[in-house]
């Protein structure tokens, strides 16, 4: 049988190369990527994120083709100022892997500071004493690369797209030793250490930005590079109005990154539970909390675990729960308590505090 018969036009079009369709109506590459942010803005019409931090996550979807990747960004509080100044002082960044040293624009470092030149982009994994060390210790280069590079770790940047052992000395060097980077991104892929090694991290008090979870690697940690030169650098990104620090943001950097939830007992009568949803909707206006959101310990919930764990996934690295009772009985004395100390150990990185109650005043 003639696999043609029956397709009439669509077989032409089949046999037809797609490439043609493109050279019919070309696009430039900026074009390219400029249509692909705008598909990506179109995607997620809501996020939590500020204007600078939405310049990077959006990268990074866009050099995954993964809007899912939006739930797992983590930013610390100041990550940005302080990644901005570090780049803009022609800071060292050290680097995992040489995908990243290789992937890393000079071009795109030039245009926040000319002084960026091959030098500046450390990478000790493939150096003789670093790969002699890891035979002869049997343990992975990437732990002795990063041992090389502690004299310039301190104040600089500090990239991981590959190992979760180089993160995790990392994390003993702060923890130890008083190393404390300007910046670390925080994306190395796997399953073995690597969400514990970012869970650590993000427990600690330096500047960093993360990808919780498994996923993660060198293009994404270099996709987030190369958003920040473009936000130091005040440039467009593909279309994109231009990014600038203002006040403003800066000093709402740490509400961004917390959350308030208010917990009520809830009730079967249906609409019960509107008066406690307009008293979260008004914190949000007067005080400009962006995340405000409310649980019941009811049957009908929502429930503190799932409202809690949409907080983490939305950013939120403090959450301040307020009971929304006036009296102290056995809920607030025993069960919040309980189901709080329950769901810090699934978030260990996130600090969840028990807030006083409404009361009588």
């Amino acid at each position: 049988m003639n696999p043609k018969i029956g397709f009439g036009n669509e077989s032409k079009r089949r046999d037809e190369p797609l490439i043609h369709r493109f050279l019919a109506a070309p696009l430039s590459g900026e074009e390219i990527e400029a249509r692909s942010m705008e598909i990506i803005e179109k995607e997620v019409p809501s996020h939590p994120f500020s204007p600078e931090e939405w310049q990077v996550v959006r990268r990074v979807v866009h050099t995954t083709g993964d809007p899912g990747l939006i739930d797992s960004v983590r930013f610390s509080s100041g990550a940005i100022p302080s990644a901005l100044k570090a780049l803009r002082d022609c800071r060292p960044i050290y680097v995992d892997s040489r995908m990243i040293q290789s992937g890393l624009s000079l071009q795109r470092l030039r245009s926040v500071h000319p002084g960026y030149d091959p030098s500046k982009i450390v990478c000790h994994v493939n150096d003789e004493e670093v790969t002699e060390k890891s035979r002869q210790m049997g343990l992975p280069r990437s732990l002795f690369s990063i041992r090389k590079a502690k004299p310039i770790l301190d104040g600089n940047l500090a990239v991981f797209g590959n190992s979760p052992i180089a993160l995790l000395e990392l994390n003993r060097l702060i923890l130890e030793e008083g190393i404390r980077p300007a910046l670390v991104i925080a994306m190395p892929v796997g399953f073995v250490h690597v969400v514990e090694s970012k869970e650590e991290l993000m427990s600690l008090d330096v500047p960093y930005i993360a990808l919780s979870g498994r996923r993660g690697g060198s293009p994404l940690a270099v996709s987030v590079i190369h958003a920040l030169c473009a936000i130091a650098a005040g440039q467009r990104d593909a279309g994109n109005t231009a990014v600038k620090e203002s006040p403003s943001s800066i000093t709402t950097e740490g509400m961004r990154n917390e959350a308030i939830i208010l917990l009520g007992h809830g009730s079967r009568v249906p609409g019960a539970g509107n008066r406690m949803e307009k008293v979260a909707e008004h914190l949000k206006q007067k005080y400009g909390h962006p995340r405000v959101e409310v649980c019941f310990a009811s049957r009908l919930g929502p429930h503190l675990p799932e409202v809690f764990e949409k907080c983490v996934r939305q950013g939120a690295q403090k959450v301040l729960v307020i009971p929304y009772f006036l009296h102290e009985g056995l809920h607030l004395l025993l069960d919040i308590p309980e189901m709080m100390q329950e769901e810090a150990k699934k978030f260990p990185y996130v600090k969840l505090i028990l807030g006083k109650s409404l009361g009588f005043d």
